[in-house]
């Protein structure tokens, strides 16, 4: 009886009412109140951060940024979102990702949908530094990759360029940022788990481990963005393990979840046998790691294990694919690559397959080549914001309060023109020679920069010199169609660059 007497309508105006009300009070302290009002930036992004995950996921957000750019200038400081600032000047890196005290990471990582945490998503500086002291030693430095793992990189070099030759004698066109993307998988297979998985030798995605990682990027970017899923529906009872790959699946992110599961296991009980592998790779580097003189959790072997190849094959494939589209399409840049080559050659400067240290000291235009096309491609345009400390900071001349989040973006800084010169946006591998790549790396972001630099930038750097210079030594390209530089997520990839190689023979 006393439900019947209860009148709907002015219930539900004032539900109304007051939801309006609360939204017309965000935009206006957003926009006139809030610490970051007096910084530039699209009203919509500076009022709400569902816009800015809208733009992710219709995959506006490289455009989009492009465009603030050119209406705000490169001068001041961005505002993105409600919390956050973009700052568009290289002088800005060193500011934000060297200080200590800007060493803490934004919720902005830690949706966890690519599994449980790890070297990447790890937020709190307290739990990374001695994570990061722990995984981020030897055998990674340069030299005892060279040392312990360049021939093993040479093997897959060889397969590739095998495989590549019988599809160019068959006549076939294949679609190259396809192919690089297999072969970036099985070096980050063999460098995980110590052999590769067979992405070149059978010529396909093994268990859609690219296809299904491309397919997540989408809502991976939206629910980073936007700030209500990442701090409350994601922290929800059921949502996470909901959302995240299922190793039951067998298939993509799943899978490798499972196979790292199934690895530790095994070497485990090996290694408790007195049987280790002839060469550490990470998974025994994960088990034999200790953080405060204790091994890594079970949770955080599994995790870490799949780092490299969640972080580093997809991403290290488009650095592949960009630098041979842009080698292949500019005029007289893959001659220029190519005579330098053959001139090394003939003083005997040159292994088979080239080595990376070759690459570094006598082929000074195809180092810059690649530099360039990372320069202008970066495979990653995430945010990667640090929090400003409760006190407030200085950074690039502008006083940004505690609490902020503050981020650059590769798209941005590495087409400065201050640094990068007049025409940012050509492809001028000669740029970065005749001693002004030092100066020029201060502006790049591909990695990183800091104390929490990409663990994987060796190897990365390592596999792109020497497979495009065998590729560039070996190979005539014809292009049939440049393919689309996509960006999902904040991360980018190649699809559907159709070429047909044309094999040439090396002594």
């Amino acid at each position: 009886m006393l439900l019947s007497n209860i009148h709907v309508y002015p219930i539900l105006n004032f539900l109304v009412l007051t939801i309006v009300t609360s939204i017309a009070y965000r935009i206006f302290y957003n926009l006139y109140l809030h610490p970051l009002a007096k910084f530039r930036g699209p009203w919509y992004s500076s009022c709400f951060s569902l816009p800015l995950a809208i733009i992710s996921a219709k995959r506006w957000e490289h455009q989009w940024v492009d465009d603030l750019i050119k209406k705000y200038g490169r001068d001041a400081p961005i505002r993105v979102a409600p919390e956050m600032l973009l700052f568009p000047r290289p002088s800005s890196l060193k500011e934000i990702y060297w200080d200590r005290s800007l060493n803490e990471k934004s919720t902005f990582y830690g949706t966890g949908l690519f599994g449980p945490p790890n070297l990447f998503s790890t937020l709190p500086s307290v739990e990374h530094t001695p994570m990061r002291k722990a995984l981020g030693a030897a055998p990674w430095a340069i030299g005892d990759l060279r040392k312990d793992w360049e021939k093993s990189m040479d093997d897959q070099i060889l397969l590739f360029t095998k495989v590549m030759t019988e599809k160019a004698n068959a006549g076939e066109t294949v679609d190259l940022s396809d192919k690089v993307a297999e072969f970036a998988a099985d070096i980050m297979t063999v460098f995980s788990f110590g052999q590769a998985w067979g992405f070149v030798k059978n010529s396909r995605d093994e268990r859609g481990l690219l296809h299904h990682w491309r397919e997540a990027l989408d809502f991976v970017g939206f629910a980073a963005r936007f700030t209500l899923f990442r701090k409350h529906i994601i922290n929800l009872p059921g949502i996470a393990s909901w959302l995240l790959p299922e190793p039951s699946s067998k298939r993509g992110v799943g899978y490798l979840i499972y196979e790292a599961d199934r690895a530790i296991t095994q070497r485990e009980y090996e290694t408790s046998q007195g049987v280790y592998p002839e060469k550490p790779d990470f998974l025994q580097h994960c088990l034999d790691a200790r953080m405060n003189d204790k091994p890594l959790t079970p949770l955080q072997k599994r995790s870490n294990v799949t780092l490299l190849i969640q972080a580093g094959a997809d991403t290290t494939a488009t650095a592949l694919g960009s630098i041979l589209r842009f080698l292949a399409t500019t005029p007289g840049c893959y001659a220029k690559a190519l005579a330098q080559i053959r001139d090394a050659e003939e003083k005997g400067l040159l292994s088979t397959p080239v080595q990376d240290a070759e690459v570094r000291a006598h082929l000074p235009y195809l180092v810059g080549a690649v530099k360039e096309g990372m320069r202008l491609n970066p495979s990653v345009t995430n945010w990667l914001p640090r929090i400003v400390p409760p006190e407030g900071k200085m950074i690039d001349g502008f006083f940004v309060p505690g609490g902020i989040d503050v981020t650059s973006q590769a798209t941005v800084v590495q087409r400065d023109p201050i640094l990068f010169g007049p025409d940012p946006d050509a492809f001028r591998p000669e740029r970065w020679m005749n001693g002004k790549d030092v100066e020029l790396e201060h502006g790049m972001f591909n990695f990183g920069v800091g104390p929490r630099v990409c663990l994987g930038k060796e190897i990365a750097m390592m596999e792109t010199y020497k497979l495009i210079s065998e590729i560039v030594r070996r190979f005539d390209i014809e292009v049939f169609k440049k393919g689309i530089y996509t960006s999902a997520g904040g991360i980018l990839y190649n699809e559907d660059f159709i070429v047909k190689m044309h094999p040439r023979a090396v002594d």
